[in-house]
């Protein structure tokens, strides 16, 4: 018996790994985000996107380390709200999580031609706005 309860562990991983969405609620992550609108925090599906636009290969990666350490000043929109840091969290709970707001990635909005992820690095004068 105790060999086919090693053999499961080995082949599964874990006997007790967690879903992303059981993360996500156990650690409270839903009161400040959803997945795809703005909630007090950026929704998972724009960070999804937005880390996989700026951060490519790294995306994943990112994502783990702003969880286990926390972030502020990422989300122009959200400069003014910080993200605490979740360091009590696995690395395979992090590797879930992470994972999962990239999956999200193709629910954010604006995402036809420019979708929306400028710098807003414009003049503002429009076509006959010179001096």
């Amino acid at each position: 018996m105790k060999k086919l309860l090693i053999s499961t562990l080995l082949l599964t991983g874990s006997l007790f790994a967690q879903s992303a969405q059981e993360i996500i609620q156990d650690n409270g992550c839903l009161a400040c985000h959803a997945v795809a609108s703005k909630k007090a925090a950026p929704a998972f599906a724009g960070i999804g996107r937005r880390n996989k636009r700026f951060e490519g290969a790294n995306a994943k990666e990112v994502i783990m380390a702003s969880i286990k350490n926390g972030s502020q000043g990422k989300y122009p929109r959200f400069s003014d709200s910080a993200m605490p840091a979740f360091a009590n969290l696995t690395q395979e709970q992090l590797s879930t999580v992470a994972d999962y707001i990239l999956s999200q990635s193709s629910k954010a909005r604006g995402m036809g031609k420019g979708g929306g992820m400028g710098r807003g690095q414009g003049m503002g004068m429009g076509m006959g706005g010179g001096m």
